[in-house]
This record gives C-alpha cells, sequence and structure tokens, in this order.
C-alpha cells in the first residue's frame, strides 16, 4: 500500500514536473516572440524618424523655394513697372 502511494505521489509529480516544464517552454518561446514583436517596433519607430526628418526638410526646401518664387516674381513686376513707366515716359516711338 506504501508502495502504491509512493507511486501515486511520483507520478503526481512527474506530471506537475511535466506541467510546469511544458508552460516554461512556453513562457520562453512567447519572451522570444516578444522580443522579435519589439525588435521590429524598434525598426519600425526608426523608420518613421527617418521618414519625419526627411518630410521636416522637404517641408523647409519647399518654404525656401515658394519664398523664392515669390520674391522673384515680385522683382519681374517691378521691373515690367519699370518698363512700362519708362516707355510711358518717353512717348510714343516714331515708325521705322
Amino acid at each position: 500500500m506504501l508502495w502504491a502511494c509512493s507511486a501515486r505521489a511520483f507520478t503526481a509529480i512527474t506530471d506537475c514536473s511535466d506541467n510546469i516544464l511544458a508552460s516554461n517552454n512556453l513562457l520562453f518561446l512567447l519572451l522570444l516572440e516578444y522580443a522579435a514583436i519589439n525588435s521590429m517596433l524598434d525598426q519600425i519607430s526608426s523608420c518613421l524618424d527617418h521618414l519625419e526628418e526627411k518630410n521636416d526638410h522637404l517641408h523647409a526646401c519647399l518654404k525656401e523655394l515658394l519664398e523664392s518664387n515669390r520674391q522673384t516674381r515680385l522683382e519681374f513686376q517691378q521691373q515690367s513697372e519699370q518698363h512700362s513707366m519708362g516707355a510711358d515716359m518717353q512717348g510714343p516711338q516714331p515708325p521705322v
């Protein structure tokens, strides 16, 4: 009887140990997957930061280009107005 009780206790301990090992294996696999996902998220975050920097740079370049175009247009308008005023002051030109 004692032997049967000991055998059942050993079986119970073995089953419990197997369950603990299975749980530990599952936990280890989950931790590995979590680490892989975390690494991928870090890479995505880095790429997004890089894209944001490029976007900021492009935005600054476009603002600079827009301002340059405005300045050029104003200068062209001023030259056109000066040319027009100069032609008005000289009067009509005789035909050649």
